[in-house]
């Protein structure tokens, strides 16, 4: 299944279903190893992430993109309900977004509704959008890639 994208004004929602239980798409947003083998557009050429994974706690990210240098936003988790939902505040520099990672597990699948709230306008909103498409094709090749119990 491709990315859905729903761009309205300042907000960007998107959802995918994934091959793969709640437990194990909650396991790759939430691990910093984990996180840092899929996120990133298709032109990242490294990702490194370091998070404190608590209500309260903070990450970093940073992203070599080839052809555009490096690009590192951080944040701070606002609300984590394990494995159902993660609330979290990024600042990218020059606007700060509000953020839900919902995850829907129907018959062994995940559906996962991302909403972001807070982007300056449009352009802001389709361009991660497209990074997020990328990095979710990748996370569905990983989890595709070999038995989940190895991805877990």
């Amino acid at each position: 299944m491709k990315s859905e994208v729903k761009i309205e004004d300042n907000r960007l929602q998107m959802t995918r279903v994934f091959d793969a239980p709640a437990s194990v798409l909650f396991g790759f947003f939430s691990t910093a190893d984990k996180l840092q083998r899929w996120s990133g557009c298709k032109e990242t050429t490294h990702c490194e992430v370091q998070m404190d994974f608590r209500v309260g706690g903070s990450f970093t990210q940073k992203m070599q993109i080839e052809g555009a240098g490096e690009f590192t936003f951080t944040g701070t988790y606002d609300e984590i309900v394990v494995p159902k939902k993660i609330a979290y505040h990024a600042d990218f520099g020059q606007f700060t977004a509000k953020i839900v990672v919902e995850f829907i597990e129907q018959d062994g699948r995940t559906k996962v509704v991302l909403t972001q709230d807070g982007f300056p306008d449009e352009f802001h909103c389709k361009t991660v959008s497209q990074g997020t498409t990328e990095s979710w094709e990748k996370l569905a090749q990983l989890l595709s890639a070999g038995s989940l119990a190895s991805n877990a």
